[in-house]
């Protein structure tokens, strides 16, 4: 077998397979024997058509699995001598002359970029400020997370913060509407889940009360089979119930595994602070991307980012896919979509390729105790059994792109370590 390779362009390589006579004599034999044993033709007894008469009555089939297992049995070897890792299927052109026999892999692969400076990247961010309302804040949603809810006592109507639990059916012309109804449906009063005509209407309301009320949806609501309809609800309030929250004091504080309020403060002053640079690291992160791939030209290639475009495709269907869409609505917003993800996934490739190219140059890798402990945690805070998430990773063969992310991850720190980071005055 004999390889050569031609660079086409910086993502694209031609791949020459060249094979010899006897080798291609050696797929031919075998394919001549397996039909042999296979065909029957009538006036010969299996086993024993004369080649000849093989050849006639199948050639084409025979042509079709030469070249197939051509390919089959020598392409991987020959794209391992020729340093060709393609990052898609490769185009295969046959080669079918007097003296030469064989094939062209026309492959795209990873380019190959001059790495710009990567070290001492200068990033300005803003300083980490935690202030007392921050505290505050955070506290008050404790609170509301411990609270007691209790029934609602005496003639009190419902009223915002209050739990209750509602059975409506929509009507239309004073026939109900079809899957627009239940017998139970709990909301909180005042976080803007419902549309604020119907849940200002429920104000007031009290225990076993029954109560009309129309709603006129918008054009754009998106449920499209009521969307620009007016509806007439009836509305039973079938149960109040209040949060009674807990005193900011040093019980409260016990209760959350804290001494005093005074530490609670102080612990939640330090989980605020490392959520606030975790979200800066990642902005410092990414500033520090944008800088590189800013700076030098990077071709992406088609296969990678049109797999990727899928991809996200994919993803952002099954977002939408509960949404009562027309075609043309599903096709229009399609195509929206495939706008956008072609140049975030675009720059998130480049990204990926400069990152890969620097962690080669500095040698920064994962083994495989690295790529288990990254399960173990992951199993931890899932709260899910080691070998349960580590055959998971296994059967869907997600081990590599596992390991990428590990590679991927230490390597951005590895320029976070090296930049210059100014905080703003």
């Amino acid at each position: 077998m004999k390889v050569q390779v031609e660079n086409v362009d910086n993502v694209k390589k031609k791949v020459e397979v060249l094979l010899s006579e006897e080798k291609i004599n050696e797929f031919r034999e075998s394919i001549y024997s397996e039909l042999q044993k296979q065909v029957k033709i009538k006036g010969f007894r299996p086993g024993k058509v004369p080649k000849p008469m093989i050849i006639s009555y199948y050639k084409e089939y025979i042509d079709d699995e030469l070249k197939k297992r051509m390919v089959q049995e020598t392409m991987y070897e020959a794209l391992d001598e020729a340093k060709v890792n393609p990052v898609g299927q490769p185009v295969v052109d046959f080669i079918d002359e007097t003296d030469r026999h064989g094939y062209v892999l026309e492959c795209e692969v990873i380019p190959d970029i001059e790495l710009p400076a990567y070290k001492g990247i200068e990033v300005e961010v803003e300083p980490i400020e935690i202030t007392d309302e921050d505290v505050a804040k955070r506290i008050d949603g404790l609170r509301h997370m411990h609270a007691e809810v209790i029934a609602k006592g005496g003639d009190t109507g419902a009223q915002k913060g209050d739990l209750v639990v509602i059975k409506y059916q929509g009507y239309e012309s004073g026939k109900p509407v079809k899957d627009i109804g239940t017998e139970a449906y709990p909301v909180e009063l005042g976080t803007s889940a419902l549309m604020p005509e119907f849940e200002n209407e429920l104000i007031g309301m009290r225990e076993s009360e029954e109560k009309e009320i129309p709603v006129s949806f918008p054009a754009d609501y998106p449920d499209k089979e009521i969307a620009n309809r007016t509806l007439q609800f009836r509305v039973t309030m079938k149960e109040i119930k209040e949060k009674r929250l807990p005193e900011v004091n040093d019980e409260f504080a016990k209760d959350l595994s804290f001494d005093s309020i005074e530490a609670l403060q102080k612990g939640l002053r330090e989980e605020i602070h490392k959520e606030k640079e975790n979200v800066r690291n990642r902005e410092i992160a990414q500033k520090i991307v944008d800088t590189l791939i800013s700076s030098v030209d990077i071709p992406v290639p088609k296969i990678l980012l049109e797999k990727r475009i899928e991809m996200m495709m994919e993803d952002a269907k099954s977002r939408f896919k509960a949404d009562r869409l027309t075609e043309e609505e599903a096709r229009t917003i399609e195509e929206r979509f495939r706008k956008d993800f072609e140049k975030s996934a675009e720059t998130r490739i480049k990204a990926e390729i400069m990152i890969t190219k620097i962690s080669e140059k500095e040698g920064i890798d994962a083994d495989e105790n690295d790529v288990q402990e990254r399960i173990k945690k992951i199993a931890e805070d899932a709260k899910r059994p080691f070998s349960d998430v580590k055959n998971f990773y296994e059967q869907y063969n997600l081990l590599s792109g596992l390991r990428s992310s590990i590679i991927e991850e230490r390597t951005i720190n590895f320029l976070r370590d090296n930049a210059k980071i100014k905080e703003k005055p």
